[in-house]
C-alpha cells in the first residue's frame, strides 16, 4: 500500500515539473519576442524622429516618412504624439498637416466610432492632440461634441480637451458646463485648460451658470474661479456673498479678491468681517489683506486680538499688507503679552522685511 501512495506521489511531482519546465519555457520565448520588438522599435524611433524634425525644419521631402508609414506605422504615431506635446505653432501645424496627408486623422476619427472601449478612449486623447490644427478639427466633425455625452469618463474629458484647442465661444460654453457637472478630478484637469479663456467665458457662460437655480454648478464653478488665481470681469457677485448656501457664500468671499470692488461688494466683504463666523472671517480677512481694504482695519484688529491661532495669523498679515495705519495697528498689539502680540509682532517684522524697511 505504502510503495503504491509513493508511485502516484512520484507521478504527481513528475507531472508537476513538466509544468513548471512548460511554463519556463513558454515564458522565455515570449520574453524573447518582447525583447526582439522592442529592439526593433529602439532602432527605428531615432531615425523616425530625424525623419521628423527635418520636415518640420522645412523639407518638404516625406519620403522616409512614407516609408515608415507603411511599414512601421504604430512607431511613426508614437514619434509624431511625441512631438505634438513639444512643439508649437507654425511646426505643430506641419505636424498635423502630415498627420492628416498620411490619413493618420481620418484612422483616428474611425477608431473614435469603434466598439471597444480602450480604442475609443485612444483615439479621443490623439485627436485631442491635433484639434487646435483647423483642418483637423474640420474632419473630426461633431464628433467631439456628441463624445461629452459619453458614458465614459474619460472619454468625455479627452473630447472637452480637444474642443478646448479649437477654441471657438460655444464650445468654450459647452466645455465650462461639462466641467461644473463632473467629477473633482475631471474639473481639476479642465480647468487648466479652460484658464487661458477665462475673458470669454466670462461674457455669458460663467454669469449663467452663476445665477441658475442648480447650487452644486454654482458652487463648481466658483471653486474654478477661485482656482484660476486672475482677474474676472465679474459683476454683482455681492449676490453670491449673500447666499444662504453656506459653501457659495464662502467661496464668493474668496474670489471677492479677483473681481470688481463694487460699492456692494466692500459693504459685504466688512460686514462679514464685523458679524460673520470664524470662517467667514477667515475668507473675508483674506480678501480684504489682498485688496489692502483701509475700512477693514478695526476689524482686523479684533480678529487678530480674539480669533483662533489660524484667524489671527490671516488678520495679522492683512494688516501687515496696510502700511502705515496696519503696521500702527499691529505694533499697539504687539506691545502686549498674549499670544495675539506674538502674532503681530512676528507679522510686522515680516512686514517690513517685504518692505526693506
Amino acid at each position: 500500500m505504502i510503495r503504491v501512495e509513493l508511485s502516484v506521489a512520484g507521478c504527481l511531482f513528475g507531472l508537476y515539473a513538466l509544468f513548471l519546465l512548460f511554463m519556463f519555457v513558454a515564458l522565455r520565448t515570449r520574453a524573447s519576442r518582447a525583447r526582439g520588438k522592442n529592439n526593433g522599435t529602439a532602432t527605428l524611433t531615432p531615425q523616425i524622429r530625424d525623419a521628423l524634425v527635418d520636415y518640420i525644419s522645412g523639407s518638404n521631402d516625406q519620403t522616409r516618412i512614407r516609408e515608415f508609414a507603411r511599414g512601421h506605422r504604430e512607431e511613426l504615431v508614437a514619434s509624431l504624439l511625441e512631438f505634438y506635446g513639444t512643439v508649437g505653432g507654425s511646426a505643430r501645424d506641419r505636424l498635423c498637416d502630415l498627420a492628416l496627408e498620411l490619413g493618420v486623422v481620418h484612422g483616428w476619427c474611425e477608431d473614435a466610432a469603434s466598439k471597444d472601449q480602450a480604442v475609443r478612449r485612444q483615439a479621443y486623447v490623439r485627436l485631442s492632440f491635433v484639434c487646435a490644427y483647423e483642418p483637423c478639427r474640420r474632419m473630426a466633425g461633431d464628433l467631439l461634441q456628441k463624445a461629452l455625452a459619453d458614458p465614459d469618463p474619460e472619454i468625455r474629458l479627452a473630447a472637452a480637451r480637444a474642443l478646448v484647442q479649437s477654441g471657438t465661444t460655444e464650445e468654450l460654453g459647452q466645455v465650462f458646463r461639462l466641467a461644473v457637472s463632473q467629477s473633482l478630478l475631471i474639473r481639476i484637469l479642465l480647468s487648466e485648460d479652460l484658464r487661458r479663456h477665462a475673458t470669454e467665458l466670462c461674457e455669458r457662460t460663467i454669469p449663467e451658470i452663476l445665477a441658475s437655480d442648480n447650487p452644486a454648478h454654482v458652487l463648481a464653478a466658483l471653486e474654478i474661479l477661485v482656482a484660476w488665481e486672475r482677474a474676472l470681469p465679474l459683476q454683482d457677485l455681492h449676490r453670491l456673498m449673500e447666499s444662504g448656501n453656506r459653501e457659495i457664500r464662502l467661496e464668493a468671499l474668496r474670489l471677492a479678491k479677483l473681481v470688481p470692488l463694487t460699492r456692494e461688494n466692500r459693504s459685504a466683504l466688512l460686514r462679514y468681517l464685523r458679524e460673520g463666523d470664524e470662517d467667514e472671517n477667515t475668507a473675508a480677512a483674506l480678501t480684504a489683506g489682498r485688496l489692502r481694504l483701509q475700512e477693514a482695519l478695526p476689524s482686523l484688529a479684533r480678529c487678530l486680538r480674539s480669533g483662533t491661532s489660524e484667524l489671527a495669523g490671516i488678520a495679522a498679515s492683512a494688516l501687515a499688507e496696510m502700511p502705515p495705519k496696519g503696521w500702527q495697528t499691529l505694533q499697539q498689539i504687539a506691545g502686549g503679552e498674549d499670544s495675539a502680540a506674538l502674532i503681530a509682532a512676528a507679522a510686522l517684522d515680516r512686514g517690513r522685511r517685504k518692505a526693506g524697511v
